[in-house]
């Protein structure tokens, strides 16, 4: 199609500044007056400013990658919400709607090849969660969770691999959730604003939240420095210190933890004798500057909170009391569970997953997590790295209650996207080895 290959200025003809220019002032014109009148309708102004832009600047195709790439960005920041009466809807949801929409008259053409382990992962949550909705004592609420999780984790990340970027695209779309990251933290401090224990928020919800993002973009960060070229490689490890920071100044105990079994094995993974020399340095480091760096400790950074310092001896017993609660609910029907509803209580999604569905419904849930994670194990390096924050996710999910949160799918996706680009990434060197073949039978052939 015409449209999509040069964008609507090759149909008009047009001098490409004067018709952006006409069109900003239009939008500007007609739809400011709109906008002054509330949040939401300003917020929908400047979508609908950088839609018309972005059709006219990068033709129909490309605005619907660019939409889907801005989500990325946008996703840990998920505190900004178009309607505060819809808070769960974030502007982040929106984008990512509006790129798909756009992309889906394309992606209908396209075949949709899923990895089998994941599809029967997930067949598998969504007929016994339906199954144990219906039988709860709360059918309406527990239906409601359930489209959370199907939307926000499993539709997500069928949408990404359905589009099925390349190598350079999935670069792209890394490295904007990176920078969104970047972006939260550095809001964090330009504005000074934590919460009520002093911990750094961010433009995330809760300081939990700023720090499982901070390290999901952490876990990327090797990936990237591996993909970037040489001039540019030192981006990732400084976008990496900052939201090392994030990390820290959230408090989060539990993103620390993963943080660190994640260090641990990353040498492993990455089948480096630097990665591990790296590590170890790191470990040098913090035992010659422990002293100072355990006397900084405080109630609002994770180093402390990890240590018992400031609400974490109150909210682990908070936490033993819900955690009682849940496994007592799953022991009250192990089979099919009791349902989803306040299932999120408990800070093991392991836990929430087995009161809420029962033995059935986690093991095809571990189902869906083995088929992220696997391509750590399975694909040979720089490829495998994509898995990284899969990996990340699982440990943390230990000591978190978050599931369906799109922060945590759309990296989750990347590694599902890992198995194809390998083998993309074989596939020329398959070809020239069988190239090979063919000039040696030809050479053979000759000399008989």
């Amino acid at each position: 199609m015409r449209v999509r290959a040069a964008g609507l200025l090759a149909q008009l003809r047009l001098p490409p500044g004067l018709v952006a220019a006409a069109t900003t002032g239009i939008a500007l014109a007609v739809l400011i007056p709109v906008a002054v009148s509330s949040t939401p309708a300003t917020i929908a102004v400047i979508f609908a400013m950088v839609l018309l832009l972005a059709l006219i600047v990068l033709g129909f195709g490309h605005t619907s990658e660019f939409f889907v790439i801005l989500g990325a960005c946008l996703v840990p920041m998920s505190n900004l919400t178009p309607v505060d009466a819809v808070s769960f809807i974030t502007v982040a949801d929106a984008s990512f709607a509006v790129g798909f929409a756009l992309m889906l008259p394309d992606l209908m053409r396209r075949p949709l090849h899923l990895p089998s382990v994941f599809v029967l992962g997930v067949a598998g949550v969504l007929t016994v969660a339906l199954f144990s909705s219906i039988l709860s004592d709360q059918p309406l609420a527990s239906l409601n969770i359930l489209a959370r999780l199907l939307v926000g984790a499993f539709g997500l990340s069928i949408l990404i691999i359905w589009w099925n970027p390349d190598l350079r695209r999935v670069v792209i779309l890394a490295s904007a959730y990176v920078l969104g990251n970047v972006v939260s933290i550095g809001w964090a401090l330009v504005k000074s604003e934590v919460s009520v224990e002093g911990r750094r928020v961010g433009l995330s919800e809760h300081p939990n939240v700023f720090g499982l993002t901070a390290l999901l973009a952490v876990a990327l960060v090797p990936f990237l420095v591996m993909q970037f070229p040489r001039s540019w490689r030192w981006i990732p490890p400084v976008a990496g210190v900052v939201c090392l920071y994030g990390v820290w100044s959230s408090g989060s105990r539990a993103a620390l933890a993963a943080l660190i079994a994640v260090a641990v094995i990353y040498p492993v993974l990455a089948r480096s004798v630097m990665a591990g020399l790296a590590l170890f340095a790191a470990f040098a480091a913090f035992l010659a500057f422990s002293v100072q760096l355990l006397g900084e400790t405080s109630s609002s950074n994770a180093l402390g909170r990890l240590l018992g310092a400031g609400s974490s001896s109150a909210s682990d017993q908070a936490r033993k009391l819900v955690l009682d609660e849940a496994i007592d609910r799953f022991l009250s029907s192990p089979l099919l569970g009791v349902g989803l509803a306040d299932i999120l209580a408990a800070h093991i999604i392991y836990v929430q997953i087995a009161a809420g569905v029962g033995v059935l419904g986690l093991a095809f849930y571990l189902v869906v997590l083995w088929a992220t994670v696997s391509p750590v194990a399975m694909i040979s390096p720089p490829i495998n790295l994509l898995a990284l924050p899969a990996l990340a996710y699982v440990t943390v999910g230990f000591v978190t209650p978050v599931m369906w949160d799109r922060y945590i799918w759309t990296v989750m996706a990347l590694a599902l996207l890992a198995p194809r680009l390998a083998a993309a990434a074989a596939a020329p060197t398959a070809e020239e080895s069988s190239a090979g073949l063919h000039r040696k039978s030809e050479v053979a052939d000759a000399s008989a």
